[in-house]
């Protein structure tokens, strides 16, 4: 299928929706409408990138992380946002849909989390801290990937879904509902979307039934 990115303004970082119930799952969540014809990616650009890490948490008020001043150091780091994001999606849909992981996909989630256990220092409160040689733009990157580490590691299978909206948006999520019944990414948008969309097609059959006794 020959897709398209999306080119109109982009939404503002505060519109974009974090309904997946963790970081890591947000992350892969920023390329909207997966499914279909035309996608569009949240994070187009490094400022967008680092703005919505700090609208998901992946960065914190005193991390001080900037977006890199060379050209080709900004492309470089799309790169790997967008082969992270794409590593993840192929991890977590396997899960969903009960299928072996691809090896690309787990050897590119491995290399991050080495990246960010390395990192990583023991400090004198007994707590793990990130060293300031590393608070760079991949910061986010890495605390992502621990999150998505950690998910694969402690999450029920059955516990991850995929948005039943299967036809374009293909967003994944964390079902903590008590009956583990939940279908949608949001019933504010996908949900209704479907509601209205059967609510037509049993319109257009109503009108279907009735129309011989109309015509006599």
């Amino acid at each position: 299928m020959l897709r398209q990115r999306r080119q109109s303004l982009p939404r503002p970082i505060a519109d974009i929706r974090l309904d997946g119930g963790r970081l890591c799952l947000d992350f892969v969540n920023t390329i909207h409408d997966r499914y279909g014809l035309e996608i569009e990616d949240y994070l187009r650009k490094p400022q967008r990138f680092l703005e919505w890490c700090v609208h998901a948490g992946a960065l914190h008020p005193d991390d001080s992380v900037r977006a890199p001043r060379a050209a080709h150091q900004r492309a470089a780091l799309m790169r790997e946002v967008e082969s992270l994001r794409d590593h993840l999606h192929a991890l977590f849909a396997a899960r969903v849909d009960d299928l072996r992981a691809p090896a690309d996909a787990v050897r590119g989630l491995d290399r991050w989390v080495h990246l960010a256990w390395a990192g990583q220092s023991l400090g004198a409160d007994g707590h793990l801290h990130w060293r300031k040689d590393v608070r760079d733009a991949r910061l986010p990157l890495k605390r992502i990937a621990l999150d998505a580490l950690d998910l694969l590691g402690c999450t029920p299978a059955w516990h991850l879904r995929r948005c039943a909206n299967t036809s374009s948006c293909g967003w994944l999520f964390l079902d903590t509902s008590k009956n583990q019944r939940r279908r949608w990414c949001a019933m504010e948008t996908c949900g209704t979307a479907d509601k209205i969309q059967r609510y037509r097609h049993g319109s257009r059959e109503r009108r279907a039934r009735r129309a011989p006794w109309q015509a006599t």
